[in-house]
């Protein structure tokens, strides 16, 4: 007789009986013994013995083998070429972690994978979650050994940064940022960023942080996206002077754009453009070897293309700045929901259909007043104007 014991987390004990424990029982009962009475005598459950009775007689000896608990098909795994795709999304990008991937998948493949199921892919797979969203040391305050000042900040800058205008050029923030070009001179890169989308509507990297330059800045997002109705600064020189009206100041009037200080001394007012600071200089800066400003510029201008229209944001709902910006995230849900990818067998084998292996969205948007969508499938560049095809350009003849 063999009984095998396992204990659930419950603390409930879960008997496991062989198949040689099951064959004499039964027989005990062919050879003329009361069921009921083995039944009690062995501590089993009526309807368990009763069952072991029926199948035997039916089936003899198999009818007594153990079956696996294991489904014999599991109609919610996740497809293999899903798999495949997070895999090669994963070596393309190798700092984006779960949630981040989980946000490019939905957006850009119109694969809907919760984080949980793309943490088993990575875990599965021995692959590291990634650093984008990491938290990091941002101040250093002296004598703050225990670093409470810092977590402090970091909390308000974190909650200060989900506030955000309602509509695209209700208000810009403005900033400025230093690093080294490593073993040659210090530059700055001088940022505006809209607040309610995280757009980043022009920027530059000069030699010195100079009233000039945050000028250049500003002219240039005025002539590419129109006036804000407001301005966030600190109050740094460049913007503000105690000593009387600054040429930025000046600007602002004559366009009636009003000009909001930050308080001072307090980062967290600037939360948005701080946090895409703190973005670049640990995905770019901090990992790159700028042997040369000109090297320097070329990849912001490639990090911020990224940034606008190919990076998920979490504040965003997972779509990109330029979604937000443009006004277009209507659009790209209702894309995304008619032509969601099937992401396990059993979507597969109910015949749900999508953007499928190979497409993906790479533009939505609006020129001169219509609504534009860019798209490819198997090498088939597809045109939309107000959703009617306008022009195919097949890549591969």
């Amino acid at each position: 007789m063999s009984i095998q014991e396992s204990k659930p987390t419950t603390g409930r004990v879960m008997r496991k009986h062989s198949q040689e424990f099951k064959l004499s029982s039964v027989k005990r009962v062919e050879a003329g013994e009361s069921a009921t009475a083995v039944a009690r005598e062995l501590k089993l459950s009526p309807s368990l013995f009763s069952k072991w009775l029926k199948d035997y007689r039916a089936r003899g000896l198999e009818g007594l083998q153990n079956k696996s608990s294991r489904p014999h098909h599991q109609p919610k795994k996740t497809s293999q070429w899903i798999i495949d795709k997070v895999l090669k999304l994963k070596r393309s990008k190798p700092e984006l972690g779960i949630a981040a991937a989980s946000e490019h998948l939905a957006r850009f493949e119109a694969v809907d994978l919760s984080p949980n199921t793309v943490g088993k892919i990575f875990k599965s797979h021995n692959l590291p979650d990634g650093d984008q969203g990491a938290a990091e040391a941002s101040y250093h305050v002296k004598g703050d050994e225990n670093k409470e000042t810092e977590r402090q900040l970091e909390a308000e800058l974190d909650e200060w940064e989900r506030f955000a205008r309602p509509n695209p050029n209700d208000m810009w923030q403005m900033d400025i940022m230093g690093f080294y070009i490593r073993g040659a001179h210090k530059v700055y890169l001088i940022t505006a960023l809209d607040d309610c989308s995280r757009y980043v509507v022009n920027w530059g990297l000069f030699r010195e942080q100079t009233a000039d330059n945050v000028l250049e800045v500003l002219r240039g997002a005025l002539a590419r996206h129109g006036a804000p109705n407001e301005v966030l600064t600190d109050q740094g020189a460049q913007f503000k002077h105690w000593g009387g009206v600054t040429q930025f100041e000046k600007l602002l009037s004559k366009l009636n754009i009003q000009h909001i200080k930050a308080r001072a001394h307090h980062p967290q007012t600037c939360g948005k453009i701080e946090a895409f600071h703190k973005t670049i200089h640990r995905e770019l800066i901090d990992k790159e070897f700028f042997i040369s400003q000109e090297q320097a510029s070329e990849k912001i201008s490639r990090f911020v293309d990224h940034y606008n229209h190919a990076r998920p944001h979490s504040s965003l709902d997972g779509f990109t700045p330029s979604d937000r910006y443009f006004g277009v995230i209507d659009a790209v849900k209702k894309y995304l929901a008619d032509h969601r990818a099937p992401k396990n067998v059993k979507e597969e084998a109910d015949g749900v259909v999508g953007v499928g292996r190979g497409s993906r969205v790479y533009l939505i948007g609006k020129l001169l007043g219509q609504d534009i969508r860019v798209q490819e499938l198997a090498g088939q560049l597809s045109i939309h104007v107000n959703n009617q095809l306008w022009r195919d350009v097949n890549f591969l003849r």
